[in-house]
């Protein structure tokens, strides 16, 4: 799918709660690297991504017990680390081995998915790979080692490329780093609104990136609102919520710039075809097929019930705007419907 749609997602979300939601996120992505001997028996089509069809157990024999020294932090890099953040197209991964050491080692990416769309905005803004970096380095010894992963570097401070440093124990500076500034945080939104309006009413472009294009794999979507299922209905509400305020938004920017009610909805529709949210067609109901927030429901069998909560305050936001109306999710994938669903009332 188009990066610019999970980049959304996520500070629509960091409208919510800028201080605990990039906490929640960074600590819930690198458990559930950490944990991946349990995610495999339960999740395979996911860490199929990861593991390229060899077991954990195989694994397991060829990395070393920790990844503490160099030579064993390079070695995760080669085996796992490279490939598996390139095949999910969030960014180019080196391991600078000659500035690391024991204990603290130092990553670069170029083209990170999580920052292009927001160049020089004033602060680190990568919510993927850190937590990432530091969850593969706690794998094989889950519960007994914390590593922790902050960046030095970002393409959001104006920096060619972001670093990372990843260091076993905690990193004083990044809890401080993962709360965000309420004013910046719609600053940033602001920036991603800006973009969706002149994208559907100028055709400007949403993100390009030169080696890696504008697209990313599913996985990067489960990372950013497919989890927060998990964490509670506090989580659960952010992302309807913030779905709701930046449609809200982006429906009223588009009936300013001179729209009518019938072409901001089809633009919009379209706009969420182009990212490849799904294939969304727009009726009686909003009908999508093979949506990216129902993705999830393939890989967690426990989920019985509709839970496209993004999608739906997305939606919920649009139509109150442009409509005065309102959707309900009538048929969700999660639910084990044949697509997503809602009415419009």
């Amino acid at each position: 799918m188009n990066l610019f749609w999970p980049n959304l997602t996520h500070w629509s979300c960091m409208l919510w709660d800028p201080k605990g939601f990039p906490t929640m996120l960074y600590e819930m992505n690198k458990y559930e690297v950490s944990s991946a001997e349990d995610s495999l028996r339960d999740f395979p089509r996911t860490f199929k991504l990861f593991f390229n069809s060899l077991s954990l157990a195989q694994l397991l024999h060829i990395l070393p017990k920790n990844y503490s020294k160099v030579k064993d932090q390079k070695m995760l890099f080669k085996i796992m680390l490279e490939r598996n953040v390139k095949r999910e197209r969030s960014g180019i991964l080196e391991y600078l081995a000659d500035i690391s050491k024991t204990d603290e080692h130092y990553f670069r990416v170029h083209e990170n998915s999580d920052c292009v769309v927001l160049g020089n905005i004033g602060i680190p803004v990568a919510s993927h790979i850190p937590p990432l970096l530091a969850g593969h380095s706690e794998m094989p010894e889950k519960g007994v080692q914390e590593w922790s992963a902050i960046e030095t570097r970002c393409i959001g401070l104006g920096d060619p490329y972001c670093e990372i440093k990843l260091a076993k124990g905690e990193i004083p500076e990044l809890k401080q780093s993962l709360e965000k500034d309420n004013i910046l945080v719609g600053e940033i939104h602001e920036r991603l609104v800006e973009k969706v309006a002149g994208f559907i009413l100028e055709g400007k472009p949403l993100v390009e990136r030169p080696r890696l294009g504008s697209e990313v794999h599913m996985h990067m979507v489960l990372h950013g609102m497919g989890y927060l299922n998990l964490v509670g209905e506090k989580y659960r509400r952010a992302q309807m919520m913030g779905g709701a305020r930046s449609a809200k938004i982006i429906g009223e920017r588009l009936m300013e710039a001179g729209l009518s009610e019938d072409e901001t909805i089809k633009r919009v529709i379209s706009f969420m075809n182009y990212c490849k949210v799904g294939k969304v067609t727009l009726g009686e109901t909003v009908r999508i097929r093979e949506n990216c927030e129902s993705f999830r429901a393939t890989i967690m069998k426990h989920v019985k019930q509709p839970s496209c909560f993004f999608t739906t305050g997305f939606l919920n936001g649009l139509f109150s705007a442009v409509k005065n109306k309102h959707v309900r999710e009538i048929r969700c994938v999660a639910a084990g419907d044949p697509y997503c669903e809602w009415e419009i009332i």
